[in-house]
């Protein structure tokens, strides 16, 4: 049996790679913070043996934390919440944190897959293939690509066993009230009128399942791609309003809630925002296959 580690197993994809690794009978260990929230861990993963380290601990914990492990999944990040804005706390989690556990990893063999962002693209429209160049804005996603950089180098150094994901726009059950889905859901249950953008900037939403199930097979893969980087996207653009709609009727609401164009497009707000998906249905053969209804109703019935 593997021995898998996720860190930032509360957070939103960490709990739900948990599950998906117990689903598959893998010995889960979820690596959270001492002060972590871990509600949306044991009710998706009950079963995943808790395990609680920060990733500035000295080197020996994070070697300790890591022994007898086969793969670590790593999706703890500062900045997946648009409020945290604090740069030096974004570089020290994002880049020397990540940095510091991949080492650790590559010291014991393990494989490490890093889990990127599709905001290390930037404002790029378009179909974003994984070679498209970096132009991050704000803290996260410079952060991010920051990290990806630095570990493309170290796995050119060292020869470690380790890949970089860039998963695109995420939905699902339990994921953070201040997001775009469940803000609509919300809305839509109590009736309250949400003013919109006009909607139609296109982006590439995946049910986050979806995400979990190409993490763990890139881990579980018989021959690991060293240092190579891999989009998890569908390859196909929704637009905002196309999302939104499908969320109210998820919950048999009222599309009349939704006001278009109350407000204006953020300033440099990109149009089309959309993953090229070809290399890792290439390599390892996955694609995503939750469509936008079916998704919509789980993450209803999860979150009513």
């Amino acid at each position: 049996m593997q021995r898998i580690l996720i860190t930032g197993a509360s957070g939103f994809l960490g709990a739900h790679v948990a599950a998906g690794a117990v689903a598959l009978g893998l010995e889960t260990h979820a690596g959270v913070r001492g002060s972590s929230q871990r509600d949306r861990l044991t009710r998706l993963a009950p079963d995943a043996q808790i395990l609680t380290f920060d990733l500035d601990s000295p080197a020996s914990t994070l070697l300790a934390s890591l022994e007898g492990i086969d793969v670590v999944i790593h999706c703890a990040a500062y900045g997946v919440d648009y409020r945290q804005t604090d740069f030096a706390a974004a570089l020290t989690a994002n880049v020397a944190g990540s940095m510091r556990l991949a080492e650790a990893a590559s010291i014991l063999g393990c494989r490490f897959i890093h889990v990127g962002t599709s905001y290390e693209y930037g404002t790029e429209d378009g179909i974003l293939a994984e070679d498209r160049r970096l132009a991050p804005t704000g803290v996260y996603g410079v952060t991010k690509a920051a990290a990806t950089l630095a570990l493309q180098d170290f796995a050119r150094r060292t020869g470690a066993d380790l890949a970089i994901v860039r998963p695109f726009s995420m939905y699902g059950p339990l994921e953070g009230d201040h997001k775009f889905v469940p803000l609509v859901m919300a809305a839509s249950r109590t009736g309250t009128p949400i003013e919109l953008s006009p909607g139609y900037q296109e982006r590439d939403y995946l049910y986050v399942s979806d995400v979990a199930e190409a993490c763990l097979a890139l881990a579980c893969t018989a021959t690991f791609p060293k240092g190579e980087i891999f989009n998890i996207c569908s390859g196909h653009g929704v637009t905002l309003r196309d999302l939104a709609l499908a969320a109210v009727a998820a919950v048999d609401g009222d599309a009349s809630i939704l006001r278009w164009g109350a407000k204006p497009y953020r300033p440099a707000e990109s149009m089309r925002v959309v993953g090229d998906a070809a290399k890792i249905a290439g390599v390892i053969g996955w694609r995503a296959t939750t469509s936008l209804a079916e998704g919509m109703t789980r993450t209803a019935a999860a979150d009513a």
